[in-house]
Formats: structure tokens, C-alpha cells, sequence
């Protein structure tokens, strides 16, 4: 990571009752001219991050901020500068927002199904906060097959659906090295889909992703597939609508997924777990230090459930992922 100083730019996104989230075009006189961008700005000395969302978004769109939290923090890099980029969700205002500074405003929904137009049209370091905005807290890992067959398997995740709540990510984790075929991975896929939530496929060991698998499903990296992936690959499946998601243990596996551009991760093992005796859990200080390297939300795994969700967010922290705790 770069030791440059770091400059805070707090942002604000506006979303209204309708589920539609206001944004401002740049101007061509601004940089990244012509990208979609949330409305914000540098945060001037001796002001609390609240204090620069509520000056930043007066000044920009003429709005007074009711109701906001802090959604995500990221730090990004770029050739000439290094900002933490620290995102408010505004669910509550007064005023009508409009364009103060020369800058047209636009008011879409933001949503699942056009998520993928919000990341085309929004500097790549926005990535995470569209993200952020969209996922869901809670992630659901299945349980190993343990010698179950591939109908047995099944049948077990769907009778634990009904207990779930929607949305959720699922993690289709076999934790074998038995494949399943192309056609049974969209099967189920398919089946989480319809029932709301946002399945990644995450086949056991270091087995490749099923070919031609649909559009519209995540995909996980484990620590095998962390360590062999390219950008450009994970840009390849970006683009063909799939979130891409990677476990991370240590600051090694977190500079490579932010080097790799992922939409998510893990980060584990918070607690030591019966799945992995003998493993000592980073604790809640190491997990902190992941989280404000992270360039993307970020999972807390390893002994954790919703009841922790709050101990997550004070540390900047998205969610919670397990297997115990949901099936």
C-alpha cells in the first residue's frame, strides 16, 4: 500500500422511497468527465465526515441532510493522488437536489437487475459503493456434501432455504472434489435466483468454473483460485454479469484481491471453528486492519453470526458468512 498522505472525499448517495438513487454527471472540466459519480467532496480540516456530507451536499445539490449512515469506506489509489473514499447512505432530505455547480443530475433505480449499467457508467473506484449499496448483509455458505449424493445435496439446501431470509448471498460450497456438471450448477443456481437471492458458485478445491454457466450468478474465488486468477480473467466474468467474490486470510490475499478488482470478500477466520480445529481466529483488531485495506464490502467469517452484525459495522465491515448460523 501507498504511504502517501490520504485525502477523504465523502459522498453522498441519495436514495428516495422509490428505490431510485440520485447521481451527478462531470462536467467535462472536471476529472473523470462524463462518469457517473456521486455527489461529494474533500473534507476540510477539523469537520467530522457528517459534517462534510451535510456541507458538500448544500453546496453541490442544494439538499439538507435528515437521515444518513455510513455505508463503506475505501482507499483507492491513483497515479497522482491517494483518497479514502468514505460513502453515506441518505435515506431522508429536504430540498429538491439540483445541479449548483454546472452539473446535470440524474435519478435511476438502483437495483440488481441494473446493477451492472451503474458499474459501466461509474469510475472503477465507485465499484464498492455500488456494491455496497446493493448487497446483501448476510451470506449464507452451504453445508459439505460429506459423502451425500448430488440429489441428497440438494434437496438439504432447499428444505434450508425456507429458514432464510431474502435476499442473502449463498455460497454453493460442495467442500468436495466431486464436480458437478454445468447443467447442475444451473439448476440450483437458477432455483436460488427465483427465490430472490444472489447464489455464487464455488466449486471444491481447485476445479475450474463450470464453462458456460449462465449470467446473472456470483462466483468465489477460494484461496486456489485467488492465487491463480488474472484481472483480466475477473474482468472477463464481470462482464458477463457475474459478481466476483474471494476469501481472504491475511493482507497478502487482500492486496490481491483489490489488485484483481473482486466485488466482495470474506475474511476469515475471525473465531477460532469446529470446521477448522486447531485454527486461532484473527480477532477483531486484525479483522479491522483487512477491512481498511479493503477496496470492496467485506464478510466477516469464522465463528460469527447476524447477532454480530453490529461489531462488524463499527469496524467498517459489511456482513456475516457462515454455515451454522443459516442451515
Amino acid at each position: 500500500m501507498s504511504d502517501r498522505p490520504v485525502t477523504d472525499i465523502v459522498l453522498g448517495m441519495l436514495r428516495g422511497p422509490d428505490n431510485r438513487v440520485w447521481a451527478e454527471i462531470r462536467p467535462d472540466d472536471r476529472h473523470l468527465a462524463g462518469a457517473l459519480a456521486f455527489p461529494g467532496g474533500k473534507r476540510d480540516k477539523g469537520e467530522s465526515l457528517r459534517e462534510t456530507l451535510c456541507r458538500e451536499l448544500a453546496e453541490e445539490v442544494g439538499v439538507e441532510v435528515r437521515r444518513a449512515r455510513r455505508l463503506i469506506e475505501l482507499t483507492w489509489d491513483y497515479p497522482d493522488r491517494r483518497l479514502r473514499l468514505v460513502g453515506f447512505e441518505v435515506t431522508r432530505w429536504t430540498g429538491m437536489p439540483t445541479g449548483r455547480e454546472g452539473q446535470q443530475l440524474v435519478r435511476r433505480s438502483l437495483d440488481a437487475d441494473c446493477r451492472e449499467e451503474w458499474l459501466a457508467a461509474m469510475p472503477p473506484a465507485n465499484r464498492g459503493l455500488v456494491n455496497a449499496m446493493l448487497l446483501p448483509r448476510c451470506m449464507a455458505i452451504t453445508p459439505p456434501r460429506n459423502g451425500q449424493s448430488t440429489e441428497a445435496w440438494f434437496s438439504r439446501i432447499e428444505v434450508g432455504l425456507a429458514q432464510l431470509a431474502v435476499p442473502m448471498l449463498i455460497n454453493l460450497r460442495p467442500a468436495d472434489d466431486t464436480p458437478l456438471s454445468v447443467a447442475q450448477w444451473q439448476i440450483l443456481a437458477d432455483r436460488l435466483h427465483a427465490a430472490g437471492h444472489w447464489p455464487l458458485v464455488n466449486p471444491g478445491g481447485a476445479q475450474a468454473f463450470p464453462e458456460s454457466l449462465g449470467g446473472g450468478f456470483g462466483l468465489h474465488l477460494n484461496h486456489a483460485r485467488l492465487g491463480w486468477a488474472s484481472a483480466e480473467t475477473v474482468a472477463a466474468w464481470q462482464q458477463q454479469a457475474h459478481l466476483v467474490s474471494a476469501a481472504v486470510h491475511d493482507r497478502a490475499s487482500m492486496e490481491r484481491a483489490n489488485r484483481l478488482g473482486v466485488d466482495l470478500v470474506t475474511v476469515s477466520p475471525l473465531r477460532p471453528t469446529a470446521t477448522h480445529p486447531g485454527v486461532t481466529g484473527m480477532g477483531w483488531d486484525a479483522f479491522a486492519g483487512l477491512v481498511e485495506m479493503a477496496q470492496m464490502p467485506v464478510y466477516a467469517l469464522g465463528g460469527v453470526v447476524p447477532g454480530d452484525l453490529g461489531r462488524v459495522w463499527r469496524r467498517g465491515g459489511h456482513g456475516v458468512a457462515s454455515i451454522s448460523a443459516f442451515w
